[in-house]
Parts: structure tokens; sequence; C-alpha cells
């Protein structure tokens, strides 16, 4: 296995479609097949069930697609720690974040702080909280993006932003004329969401059973795409965060609110205890403080 065959992969986990994967990859459909069967083969396994509508990912295609983020992500680190070593230009700061924050920050951060640290580069890599936990105490990244609640016996943790849950909710369905949406009234209905290796699951989860309603849940993905196409199909009820949501939705959908003030995603700049910041963690963040006081 490759790291290219991993990335063949993760196109098609994506798009569902060999077809529509390998006209972005610029490689033939059957050469994109034989990579996914090969792969298959390789770690004994199916990876996607054909259907007539497209490909479906197993499973096994989502412990290997989160598996795959993490390999490329390390390789990626790899290169760059040798590219920086011979160039000896430049050093790379790697953080980790939890779902929703890269999208939140968006190029223009990047952008912008590379005109103030023009030698600093930034790998800015999405994972889930376990992973980013055990980066930090294994000193892998210096500063990570993490959700609350925080372990303030390993982590020093500054408050960054927040973010409502909402449902994503295709406009034929009867929930769609409400504004709010209590749980009680997603009681059986199938939900889509961002799966359990995320820590938005088991809070989602917690908060349906604490309001005695036991969720249906159709799909757990790491794909915001498909929580969405499940919405805009009327299969189900995607559950996003509110500003991926606006960013995304069709017209074919309406987004709605959680009936719950307190149904928010907080997220913390998240530091190893006593451990003293280098000087490329140092400058990222006083310029993350610039820029939330600016947002």
């Amino acid at each position: 296995m490759t790291t290219k065959e991993l990335e063949y992969f993760l196109s098609v986990y994506e798009t569902h479609s060999i077809k529509n994967s390998a006209e972005k990859l610029f490689i033939s459909s059957q050469a994109l097949s034989k990579s996914i069967k090969k792969l298959e083969a390789e770690i004994n396994t199916t990876l996607f069930t054909r259907t007539s509508s497209g490909l479906i990912p197993t499973h096994s295609a989502d412990k290997l697609a989160e598996r795959a983020h993490v390999i490329i992500n390390e390789f990626d680190n790899i290169t760059s720690d040798f590219s920086v070593a011979e160039s000896n230009s430049s050093t790379v700061l790697t953080v980790a974040a939890t779902y929703g924050v890269l999208d939140y920050l968006g190029y223009n951060f990047v952008k912008n702080f590379y005109l103030q640290f023009p030698n600093i580069k930034l790998n800015l890599i999405e994972l889930p909280e376990t992973h980013i936990s055990k980066m930090l105490a294994n000193n892998q990244v210096e500063i990570a993006f993490m959700p609350a609640p925080i372990d303030y016996t390993k982590f020093n943790a500054k408050f960054c932003f927040s973010w409502k849950h909402c449902l994503i909710i295709n406009r034929k369905h009867p929930l769609a004329v409400k504004k709010k949406i209590p749980y009680s009234d997603l009681d059986g209905i199938p939900l889509a969401l961002k799966g359990r290796s995320y820590s938005v699951f088991p809070s989602n989860i917690s908060r349906f059973l604490k309001e005695g309603v036991n969720p249906n849940i159709l799909l757990e993905t790491t794909s915001e795409s498909l929580i969405h196409q499940v919405a805009e199909t009327n299969a189900g009820i995607g559950v996003s965060l509110s500003f991926l949501a606006e960013r995304i939705h069709s017209s074919s959908t309406v987004i709605r609110e959680f009936d719950d003030p307190n149904c928010q995603k907080e997220v913390y700049l998240v530091t190893k205890k006593d451990m003293i910041p280098s000087s490329d963690a140092s400058c990222f963040v006083s310029y993350l403080d610039r820029w939330l006081s600016l947002h």
C-alpha cells in the first residue's frame, strides 16, 4: 500500500464514484478501479458496496479513511521536515485541529499568517480528538484546537470560538416547517452525523439520551457532503455545525436549530501542561489572539 493508493481511495470515499474521482485525479477509470481492488485485496476486506447509484463506503472504509488521513499527514510531515532541513530557510509548525476548525479559519487566516511570519510554514491537520490527545501527550504537536470538555490536569486551554449544532432537513419533511426542533421530535427519525471517532458524536448522542430519546443513527461519516446528501434525498436528517451547514446546504433543504440553547460545540486552543512553547508556537498563539480580537 502506498500513499498514492490511499489518496486514490480517499477521493473515491468522498465522491462515491470511480468516474468522478478518475476525472479529478487525471487517471483512467480502469486504473483507479484496479487500485481500489488491489487495496481491498491487500487488507482483505471490502471497502465499497457497488450499487446502481454509486459506491457506498463500508464500515471498513470508514476506519481506513480515518487512518489514511493520519498516514498521509505524517508522510507529508516527514517530507516537509526533510525539505526544511535541506533548505534551512524555514521551519514547520504542526497544529492539530478538531472537526470544523480549519473550515472556519479559512485560507485568509493562513495567508495573513505567512505575511507576518514568512519563515514559519503551517501544517494544519484535522483529526479525531483521541489522536490529537495522543499527539500532544507524545510531544508530536505543541498546540492544538480541541473541543470541550478539556482535561485540565493534562492541558492548558484558552477559549477560541463556539458553534451551534444544527439540523439539515429536506423541505418536504414535516419538521421543515418548525423553526426549532426539540429532541423528542427526532425520536425514530434516521440521522446522519459525524462519526464516533469525533467527540461531537457522543456529545450529541448524550443530549438525546438525557431527553429520553434513543436516536436512530442511519449514517456515521467523516464526510460533511454525505451528511447533506442524506437530507437532500430525504433519506434522513443531517446533524452538522451551523456555519458549515450554511456554506454548503442546497435549495432542497432548510437548516434548523435544536430547541436547546446549550447544544453547541466550544473550541479551545490547547497546550500540554508545563511545556514551554517554542518561538514558532508562541508566534502562532499571538497571531491567533489578534485574529480572534478582530473576528
